[in-house]
């Protein structure tokens, strides 16, 4: 039986190879001959320090801004910010950048 430590660096390699692959978690799986489950459970548990994971910027086009609108952020470790749909986009861009 493999050490814990080894197991724990392939199923993390395994979940950044899924998570750049552009594949569903059952057909990464099915590719590579992986039990799903497992994969599941390494995506929940398996990264030590979320911080360790790429940030994205995705560019969104908004086509009305109601008052009462919020951005909501939310990081895959299960944090999330809410923050007022006018808030400046410079500043938004730093605290992101900070928060690398």
């Amino acid at each position: 039986m493999e050490p814990m430590s080894v197991r724990r660096e392939l199923w993390i390699a395994h979940v950044q190879a899924w998570r750049s692959s552009g594949l569903t978690q059952v057909a990464y799986c099915q590719q590579h001959e992986l039990s799903s489950k497992r994969l599941a459970y390494w995506i929940k548990r398996g990264n030590p320090n979320p911080a360790e994971l790429p940030l994205t910027l995705v560019p969104v086009t908004l086509r009305h801004s109601p008052a009462t609108v919020q951005l909501l952020l939310r990081h895959a470790s299960g944090w999330s910010l809410a923050l007022p749909s006018s808030v400046e986009p410079a500043w938004l861009a730093e605290l992101l950048r900070g928060m690398v």
